[in-house]
């Protein structure tokens, strides 16, 4: 497969096309086909670079602000981070985003029918697949070298910090401008009750749950 440049891995823009200008409800009755053609373009897309550039991943590093260092945030204080606060990502792989697009989906069908109430926030954040395990030890490494530093002295763990086997991924969507947005793929510590709203760098999404509905 072709690589694909940073520059256009990053250009989220491109994953997702519109689904129509038309009301939510209008859009899932007429525009189904449109919609689910602009996902698999997406997909595709995503699949020239995905698994074949480990370098695309962005590892977080360390944050000294308080004297905490923190797994998820960069400027972390204990006195006002979110729970799920996070501008910890990577480049997703390709079935991290089939995964997101199909909750995506599952979320306006649920809404359309009447089954779910709708998101009260432009951005919603969904659930996709847990790290990989290239993206774990990545984690374990942050982890052991903030074990170091705080036995040091040189700075304090957040209480934050989880086992690997908590970590979730989400992916954050725009509902007006109808693709995914942010950095890529965002690591938080557990799976968020639906309608928890994080910041995820400079997006607040409200999380709208994890599975078909």
């Amino acid at each position: 497969m072709d690589k694909l440049s940073s520059t256009s891995v990053s250009r989220w823009g491109g994953l997702i096309r519109s689904f129509s200008s038309k009301s939510w409800t209008q859009t899932f009755r007429t525009g189904g086909i449109v919609a689910i053609g602009c996902f698999t373009f997406s997909i595709i897309a995503l699949a020239h670079g995905g698994d074949h550039h480990p370098a695309s991943m962005h590892p977080m590093q360390p944050h000294y602000r308080g004297r905490y260092w923190d797994p998820f945030c960069s400027g972390w204080d204990p006195a006002y981070a979110g729970a799920y606060d996070s501008n910890y990502f990577y480049t997703p792989t390709p079935d991290q985003v089939a995964v997101a697009q199909k909750r995506v989906r599952d979320y306006f069908a649920a809404v359309t029918k009447g089954r779910q109430h709708g998101a009260k926030r432009r951005y919603i954040a969904v659930k996709t697949l847990n790290p990989t395990t290239e993206q774990l030890r990545d984690y374990e490494q942050k982890r052991a070298d903030a074990q170091s530093a705080a036995a040091g002295g040189e700075a304090q763990m957040s209480n934050r910090w989880v086992a690997p086997d908590k970590l979730r991924c989400v992916m954050v969507f725009d509902t007006q401008s109808k693709q995914f947005v942010g950095s890529g793929c965002y690591v938080i510590s557990g799976t968020p009750p639906s309608g928890t709203v994080a910041k995820f760098d400079t997006y607040s999404a409200e999380f709208v749950g994890t599975s078909a509905l």
